[in-house]
């Protein structure tokens, strides 16, 4: 029997990895509900589909592990582990991040999700490198 960890493996693999976007389709209900992925709600695959473009043009050779997880009835909750690296340079990129994802006969109904975008886009170059200090420190970035 499947569990909701494997369902998440297929889904990290053959989206992020593999960057098939049938896969979305697939495994992602029309209606569903993504959180954490921007400042609005992504509907669906469509939306869903719009923020793995945008994605996947800033990284390349995208590989997500989960490091620890819990199951409990329809819910997934994870600590996973994001390795890539940049379209644009080449250098590698590490975050972690945490999910959790209602699955309901293999599929995606809705997921919560707290990645560190401010560290990645950091490594990227699209932000100071020293953004998180800083602002901790109360001091405004420019």
């Amino acid at each position: 029997m499947r569990t909701h960890k494997d369902v998440m493996k297929e889904w990290f693999h053959r989206v992020w990895t593999e960057e098939d976007i049938s896969a979305i389709e697939e495994m992602f209900i029309p209606d569903g509900e993504a959180r954490g992925l921007g400042g609005n709600v992504l509907i669906g695959p469509r939306d869903f589909k719009q923020f793995h473009s945008a994605l996947c043009s800033l990284l390349r050779d995208i590989e997500i592990t989960i490091d620890k997880s819990i199951e409990q009835g329809d819910w997934f909750s994870a600590v996973c582990s994001l390795r890539a690296r940049s379209q644009q340079s080449g250098d590698p990129i590490e975050v972690t991040g945490s999910v959790f994802i209602r699955i309901v006969d293999g599929k995606l109904i809705e997921a919560y999700n707290h990645w560190d975008f401010l560290n990645m886009f950091g490594q990227l170059g699209l932000l100071p490198r020293s953004t998180f200090d800083s602002a901790l420190a109360g001091q405004k970035i420019a």
